[in-house]
């Protein structure tokens, strides 16, 4: 059971990495798009097990859209796709911190962070201090401080 879901975290993760390279090379994003007509494409991506939930729900590639708006969506798209490559390849690091949730769509960004009890330790609406959190709770977890390249 946890091979298959390691397996399938893996399998997200090269999706993830393709689409973040879809986006870098100009190509556009041909994975995880939903929604359909000319203005109401989104991005979307969820991933759920019990140390980390991802609900990313993004528009893209509106046509209608001024050229600034698009490129802006596609910018916070190539971000949230990173937050979910780093989440998902420290899966195993966050389950010692107990439960991470992170949400992305139209109204903004939230994280939620539980111990291993259940209790809320921390949550926002930006995610510069979640990072910094992961750099020193996976530093104090690896032995090293990673540094997490964040827009």
């Amino acid at each position: 059971m946890e091979n298959d879901i390691e397996t399938r975290r893996n399998e997200a993760i090269e999706e993830l990495q393709a689409a973040f390279a879809g986006i870098g090379s100009g190509e556009g994003l041909a994975r995880f798009i939903g929604g359909h007509g000319v203005q109401s494409r989104v991005f979307e991506f969820r991933w759920s097990e019990p140390s980390v939930e991802i609900d990313f729900r993004l528009p893209c590639e509106r046509v209608l859209s001024a050229e600034e708006t698009q490129k802006g969506e596609l910018e916070e798209i190539g971000a949230v796709i990173r937050m979910a490559i780093l989440l998902l390849s420290s899966v195993e690091q966050l389950k010692a911190m107990g439960r991470l949730e992170v949400s992305c769509d139209e109204r903004g960004t939230n994280y939620a962070v539980y111990n291993a009890e259940g209790e809320l330790e921390d949550f926002g609406d930006d995610w510069a201090p979640l990072v910094k959190r992961l750099e020193s709770e996976l530093g104090d977890i690896q032995g090293t401080a990673p540094t997490i390249i964040w827009p």
